[in-house]
C-alpha cells in the first residue's frame, strides 16, 4: 500500500491521545474510544472497534520505527483508508483536506 505523507511515524503519546483524546471538535470528543458510546447499531461497533484496531496498530508501529503495523480487528478500517487513498490520495477523512487534497502534501495542497 502506497501511504500519503499523514501515514507518518507516530509517537506512543500522540497515538494514545488518538485513541484517549477528550479534546473537542465541533462538539464531540474527538478520542476514538470516546466514539464507542456514540455506537447506534452493530455495523457503526464494529467500525469503531476496527478504528480503535487501527489506532493500536498506529502505537505498535511507532514503537517498532514504522508508521503501521497490521492488527486483528482493523480489517473495516484498513479498507476503509485503502478506499480513501485510492478516491482522493490521503489516509484522512475529506473534512481535513485543503483545498481538496491531503493536508501533509504540502506542494499540492498549495498550489
Amino acid at each position: 500500500m502506497h501511504w500519503c505523507n499523514c501515514m507518518e511515524v507516530k509517537s506512543t503519546r500522540g497515538g494514545l491521545a488518538d485513541l484517549f483524546s477528550r479534546r473537542l471538535v465541533d462538539g464531540k470528543k474527538v478520542g476514538e474510544l470516546w466514539e464507542l458510546f456514540e455506537v447506534r447499531s452493530k455495523s457503526e461497533l464494529l467500525d469503531e472497534l476496527s478504528d480503535i484496531s487501527w489506532g493500536i496498530g498506529r502505537i505498535i508501529g511507532g514503537i517498532t520505527g514504522k508508521p503501521y503495523i497490521r492488527m486483528i480487528g482493523d480489517k473495516r478500517h484498513y479498507q476503509k483508508v485503502a478506499n480513501r487513498m485510492d478516491d482522493y490520495g490521503c489516509i484522512r477523512s475529506r473534512r481535513f483536506l485543503i483545498d481538496g487534497k491531503c493536508p501533509k502534501n504540502k506542494k499540492e495542497a498549495q498550489s
